[in-house]
């Protein structure tokens, strides 16, 4: 599903950097793997094999147009956790399934593959190379990593927001979200409390960092995704003022970094 509407079966996808991450959390599974793999899902293109119909033409440079009434069908995978989209890095992948020269594809991104996901309402998730690494990207994932980070300042007035400390304080989720805090010298601090905002409840972190921050956020979420029980949120916001500042004033931080960056 690429920017110009157009399949190129002769376009080589490779995506070394995501296989090589996805190899380095089977291997070591921690907070950097974990915030590694993020990043590279959402910069990864893959080959998702497709039914066209009516079928494409050929073309002299291996690109095929999509003419407006053409509809494109997305194969699923069945398995006990429900029905998963397969998305292969390369064509060596992607023949493990099957071997077939005339093998119709689109190229599509995380994104991409999150809206098909969205839509349709028996998909589990997606999986990255089901006949190799097999590695599941599953529908919760992706709702936690696309969670929009919440704007104090864009709260109704007649919506009371609650903080507090967690009766069940997730101490497996902070100490893992304080190791790899470690390795990320532009955050300071990180305070979590438990929100509840409208009725809905969820875990918040304020983070005191410098620099950008959408790399800071995906790389915590990256993290903090595999604790999350099931029906779990979390949101973050930085230590600005308003509830930022007010939460950093009134809950001590589960991370905090030492002076002169030692640990």
């Amino acid at each position: 599903m690429t920017a110009d509407n157009t399949v190129n079966v002769n376009t080589p996808v490779t995506n070394p950097e995501l296989v090589a991450a996805i190899e380095a959390v089977r291997a070591n599974c921690n907070a950097e793997t974990k915030a590694t793999i993020v990043n590279c899902l959402t910069e990864a293109h893959f080959l998702s094999p497709v039914s066209i119909t009516p079928p494409l033409e050929p073309s002299i440079d291996g690109k095929s147009t999509l003419r407006k009434d053409t509809a494109i069908g997305f194969f699923a995978l069945s398995s006990a956790n429900g029905e998963f989209l397969p998305a292969f890095t390369d064509w060596e992948e992607l023949r493990k399934w099957r071997n077939d020269p005339n093998e119709q594809t689109l190229i599509t991104t995380y994104d991409d593959l999150c809206a098909l996901i969205e839509k349709g309402s028996n998909y589990a998730g997606f999986s990255i190379n089901p006949y190799g690494h097999n590695f599941l990207v599953t529908r919760e994932m992706i709702q936690q990593l696309n969670r929009p980070t919440p704007n104090p300042w864009t709260v109704e007035k007649e919506t009371e927001v609650l903080i507090g400390t967690p009766a069940n304080y997730p101490r497996e989720l902070t100490n893992a979200v304080s190791k790899y805090l470690k390795t990320q010298k532009n955050v300071k601090s990180a305070h979590l409390v438990l929100m509840n905002n409208g009725g809905e409840s969820s875990f918040l972190i304020v983070v005191d960092f410098i620099g950008d921050l959408e790399a800071t956020f995906s790389g915590i979420a990256a993290v903090v995704v595999p604790y999350l029980k099931k029906g779990e949120l979390l949101d973050m916001i930085p230590l600005e003022p308003g509830m930022g500042e007010t939460v950093a004033k009134d809950y001590p931080p589960f991370y905090k970094r030492k002076a002169f960056g030692l640990f």
